[in-house]
Formats: structure tokens, sequence, C-alpha cells
């Protein structure tokens, strides 16, 4: 599944939320849904199991980028030991 993420308005409070729980689960699966309580305070996000994991998987991604960023940064300049060399303390 390729979601596309990006911000989206609150879209339904959530009174008319729950007097339509399966049509909008429905539409969840869909795009993800901005549910605000009364008088607009606090919003929720409701998603589909598979774009929530694809979500979560982007995140990872962009934490492992950041770490290899930040690693490749701190070696700069060091001297690299072959792979042979590792290869063969291990063995």
């Amino acid at each position: 599944m390729n979601t596309i993420f990006t911000k989206v308005p609150k879209t339904i409070g959530i009174s008319g939320f729950r007097a339509e729980l399966a049509s909008n689960l429905a539409k969840a699966k869909k795009h993800p849904l901005i549910i605000s309580d009364r008088k607009g305070g606090e919003s929720y996000v409701v998603l589909g199991a598979d774009a929530y994991n694809e979500l979560m998987e982007l995140w990872e991604d962009e934490q492992a980028g950041r770490t290899l960023a930040r690693l490749i940064k701190e070696n700069k300049g060091k001297k690299f030991i072959p792979w042979e060399k590792v290869r063969d303390s291990v063995h």
C-alpha cells in the first residue's frame, strides 16, 4: 500500500464519527480521518492498520537515515578497517 501522508483538516466531530462508525472506519482505511472532540478541543487521528504500519516503516527509515548520517559525520577522516581483516578476526 502506498499511502500518501499529508496534513488533513479536522474532518468530523466525535459524535458524528460515532453515529456513523462503520462508514467512518471504512473511510479511515482509505485516508486518515481527523476527529475533534466538542468545541474543537483535542483532536485524534484514525487510520487503517496498513496505513499505520506504513507510517511506522517510513518513520523507522527516517530514523535509520539520521543515524547513518550521524555515524558518517562522526567517522569522517578516520581510517577504515578492510572487511577482510574484520572477517578474519571473527573466524
